[in-house]
C-alpha cells in the first residue's frame, strides 16, 4: 500500500525585503491530498478565535459617570475616547503576571495631548503603540483615568463586560464597560498548492501566513494553535489504539526550501532576455516567480515560448513547482 509521508514544517524567511517580526510565513510539505485544507482551515480558525491576549474591558475617568456624559476637559467625547482605547496594543509577559487577575493601568497627565505613552502599567506589561492618541485636552486640564485590563481570548461586547464588571469589581460606581478584542491577530492566510501535479501521486503543500499586532511572535501563535488542537484530539485517546508506525515509514528528503525561495533569479542561469523580462515584470526572486500559475508567464512582456520553457525547466531543476491554476 502507499504509505503516508511524514510532513515537514518550515519557516520561510524572505531576505530581499525587511520583514517585521510580527509577520511570518510557514510551509508544511508533502501532505496527502485533502490534508492541506483539513489542517490549514483548523489552524486558521483556531488562530483567529482562540489565541489569548490582553485588552481593556472597562475604564473610569475622574468627573465622568457614564459614557454619554459631556466632558469639558477634552475635545473628544467619552465615546471617542473609548474608541481610541480599543486600539491599544499591549504586550504581556505571562511569566510575570497572574493571567486570572485584573490589572489597573493609570493615566495622570496634564498637557495638550494624552497618548498611550502616558499610561502607567504594572510590571509585566508593555504598551506597543505608545504614540496612540487617546484624547486632546482643553487648556490646562488634567486627565485622571483608570484602565481595567484582563487576559482573555476572543471578542467581548460591552454588555458582557458590564456583567463582568459587576462580578469582578463588585459593581463599583463610575466604571464604564467597553468592548474588548483580546485577539493579538491581524490576519491569517492559508494557501494549498499541488507539489507534483501530473504525477500519479499528488502531494499538497500548505502555506500559512500569520500577521500579529506586534505583541506576540507568529511562531508562538502557530505553536499555541497547534497545542490547542492537539489537546482537543486527546479526547480520542480512550478509543482503541491504532499503531500507524508502519504507515508512516517513508521519509521526506530534506530540501533547502529557504535558500531556493530566497534565490535571486540572476542565479537561475537564464538567458539575458529571460532575466531582463522577469526583472521588468517586478520579479526578482524564485519565490516571487513561483507564487503564480505557470500560465501567467504568457502575460510577461518580451517572454516567448523558448524563454518560458527555459524558466519552467529551471524551476523544476530546483525541485519546485509553480502555483496551481
Amino acid at each position: 500500500m502507499e504509505k503516508f509521508l511524514k510532513p515537514t514544517f518550515q519557516k520561510i524567511i524572505k531576505v530581499e525585503e525587511e520583514r517585521t517580526s510580527n509577520v511570518a510565513k510557514f510551509v508544511v510539505k508533502k501532505l496527502e491530498r485533502g490534508f492541506g485544507n483539513t489542517i490549514g482551515v483548523a489552524l486558521r480558525r483556531t488562530i483567529l478565535s482562540s489565541i489569548p491576549g490582553i485588552a481593556p474591558f472597562a475604564i473610569s475617568i475622574e468627573g465622568v459617570n457614564h459614557e454619554f456624559q459631556a466632558f469639558a476637559d477634552t475635545k473628544e467625547d467619552i465615546v471617542e475616547i473609548v474608541l481610541n482605547l480599543k486600539n491599544l496594543i499591549i504586550e504581556v509577559d505571562e511569566n510575570l503576571i497572574n493571567v486570572d487577575e485584573i490589572y489597573k493601568f493609570t493615566i495622570n497627565q496634564r498637557g495638550e495631548v494624552v497618548t498611550a505613552g502616558d499610561i502607567e502599567a504594572p510590571i509585566g506589561f508593555k504598551i506597543i503603540n505608545s504614540d496612540l492618541v487617546i484624547a486632546n485636552m482643553v487648556g490646562k486640564a488634567k486627565m485622571n483615568m483608570t484602565i481595567y485590563v484582563a487576559y482573555s481570548k476572543g471578542f467581548k461586547t460591552f454588555e458582557e463586560n458590564r456583567i463582568f464588571v459587576k462580578e469582578a469589581l463588585g459593581g463599583l460606581s463610575n466604571i464604564i464597560a467597553i468592548d474588548s478584542n483580546y485577539s493579538p491577530i491581524e490576519r491569517v492566510n492559508i494557501r494549498i498548492s499541488d507539489v507534483n501535479p501530473g504525477e500519479s501521486r499528488v502531494f499538497e503543500e500548505l502555506t500559512l501566513e500569520v500577521e500579529t499586532k506586534g505583541n506576540i511572535l507568529p511562531e508562538k501563535v502557530v505553536a499555541f494553535a497547534g497545542s490547542i488542537l492537539k489537546n482537543y484530539f486527546k479526547a480520542f485517546d480512550n478509543l482503541e489504539e491504532v499503531d500507524l508506525t508502519k504507515q508512516f515509514v517513508e521519509e521526506i528528503e530534506e530540501e533547502e526550501i529557504d535558500s531556493h525561495l530566497q534565490m535571486s533569479i540572476e542565479n537561475l542561469n537564464l538567458s539575458v532576455r529571460s532575466e531582463n523580462a522577469l526583472k521588468a515584470a517586478g520579479i526578482s526572486t524564485v519565490e516571487e516567480l513561483i507564487d503564480r500559475p505557470v500560465s501567467s508567464l504568457q502575460a510577461i512582456k518580451n517572454l516567448g515560448d523558448k524563454s518560458k520553457n527555459e524558466i519552467i525547466q529551471s524551476i523544476q531543476d530546483l525541485g519546485l513547482s509553480f502555483k496551481s491554476e
